[in-house]
């Protein structure tokens, strides 16, 4: 068989595998007959070569997203900032953090979850932070915490993720027994 007959069918079985119209153990033998064994070998390397350049971006990135969480609290209870301005510097750090985990998800990284997690908790910091500065009374506070709750459940079933799903629910629980006593 002619060689560009042989990768016009390995690319179409990379393409089928890639999304997913074949069964990807068949993928897999199909491209070991095409190839004679050595087709995944070389881009299995490709791939490996090509994720080891990028990891200390992706470390870099994570380790900046970890720091915005503390960062956030230093920013709200140890300076004297306006309200504006600690509203306009936690908002972006929330857009960054997010930005993150849309660039985590695109990639179909594992480390997706830490942008999240951090990009929530300092989103509702930011919700308690506005509601206590222009409503300062309980309600209002465990309204704004039981609608990120029910938002992180939201993202839970969304996103199948079974901490969120956890976490909103003891939230919601903590805040049904604050409202009630």
């Amino acid at each position: 068989m002619a060689d560009q007959r042989k990768q016009t069918i390995v690319n179409e079985i990379r393409y089928w595998k890639k999304n997913r119209l074949l069964p990807s153990e068949y993928c897999d033998f199909l491209l070991a007959l095409y190839t004679e064994g050595e087709g995944e070998a070389v881009e299995d390397n490709q791939k490996a070569t090509k994720y080891r350049k990028r990891l200390p971006w992706i470390y870099l990135f994570l380790a900046l997203n970890l720091i915005l969480l503390p960062l956030s609290f230093l920013v709200i209870y140890f300076t004297e900032m306006d309200i504006i301005m600690q509203t306009g510097l936690l908002s972006s750090f929330v857009a960054l953090a997010l930005v993150h985990f849309w660039r985590m998800m695109k990639k179909e990284s594992e480390l997706y979850h830490i942008p999240l997690i951090v990009g929530l908790l300092i989103a509702l910091l930011l919700s308690v932070l506005i509601i206590h500065s222009y409503w300062p009374n309980n309600w209002s506070t465990y309204g704004i915490v039981t609608s990120h709750c029910l938002l992180w459940l939201w993202i839970g079933r969304r996103l199948r993720l079974p901490y969120l799903l956890i976490s909103s629910s003891i939230g919601i629980i903590v805040m049904l027994v604050f409202i009630v006593l």
